[in-house]
């Protein structure tokens, strides 16, 4: 079957799913009917734009019925997406609504809420690129250090704590002679660094509610106490909104990036000392 062929029986099927006729496709999609049916018979090709529309009928006859699988499974996908995304930016069009009676602290309730259980998504997304890159930091090592590869050697060098791995980096960085292969290894070192020192903090740190920020990291250990402690008429210590968390996240993406260039290069380099020493 060809592309055009199951291009057209998807939407010959969308039509039926949803219950309409030709007519009432036709009709949602501002088209004459004849237009409609060639597109149905073959006759006329079944276009991209076609297909974008058709959902778009799909998604507001789903929403009219309040039938959601009446839509198609990328439409709803896109949805829920859209709707995760604007809760975490805590936009208060895609936050729960109430009706006008239990317009109050309900609401208010409804909000904190909303916010707080935001601030766990982001530590959640953090914690995931952390470990994402202390997997990537294994394949730098072994390209930036020039190690012979084994079936066991990445297993041996994971087994390393992230500091370990950084430091080993940081001491290899100082034999590297030329400035343009050394700054990149500096930078990506800096980055991790940065992340890993974010990633300790949401890991270690309890995460409570707030009515400024919606959530703080609060230490609790009293080493950590002593250390942040603000001195005022109500000693306090140092809290940290869980949005600064979002810059590590995107300090974390750009180290992702970083990473892939440094393997890529070194690869490079491993493959022509092999070829020139041997």
């Amino acid at each position: 079957m060809t592309d055009e062929v199951f291009l057209k029986d998807d939407l010959i099927r969308l039509r039926k799913d949803m219950g309409l006729t030709q007519q009432q496709m036709a009709d949602a999609l501002d088209m004459a009917l004849r237009s409609y049916q060639s597109i149905e018979s073959g006759e006329s090709e079944y276009r991209f734009i076609h297909r974008l529309a058709a959902e778009r009928v799909a998604l507001m006859i789903a929403a009219d019925k309040k039938a959601p699988m009446l839509a198609p499974q990328p439409v709803r996908d896109d949805a829920i997406e859209l709707v995760r995304v604007g809760r975490l930016t805590g936009d208060p069009a895609f936050q729960t609504t109430r009706a006008k009676d239990d317009v109050g602290s309900d609401e208010q309730g409804d909000d904190r809420d909303a916010r707080f259980r935001a601030a766990y998504r982001v530590v959640g997304e953090l914690v995931l690129l952390a470990t994402a890159l202390d997997h990537q930091l294994n394949h730098v090592l072994i390209q930036v250090l020039h190690l012979v590869e084994s079936p066991m050697l990445e297993a041996v060098i994971a087994t390393l704590d992230i500091v370990r791995k950084i430091e080993m980096l940081k001491e290899r960085s100082k034999f590297i002679a030329q400035s343009k292969w050394q700054k990149p290894v500096l930078s990506y070192v800096e980055k991790l660094e940065r992340v890993s020192k974010c990633r300790n903090i949401a890991c270690h740190t309890p995460l409570i509610p707030d009515e400024k920020h919606g959530a703080v990291l609060v230490p609790t250990a009293a080493a950590k106490l002593l250390k942040t402690l603000q001195l005022g008429k109500e000693p306090v210590a140092n809290r940290v909104p869980y949005v600064e968390l979002q810059s590590a996240i995107t300090l974390g993406e750009s180290a992702l990036a970083d990473g892939l260039n440094l393997i890529h290069n070194f690869q490079r380099v491993n493959v022509e000392r092999k070829r020139r020493f041997g």
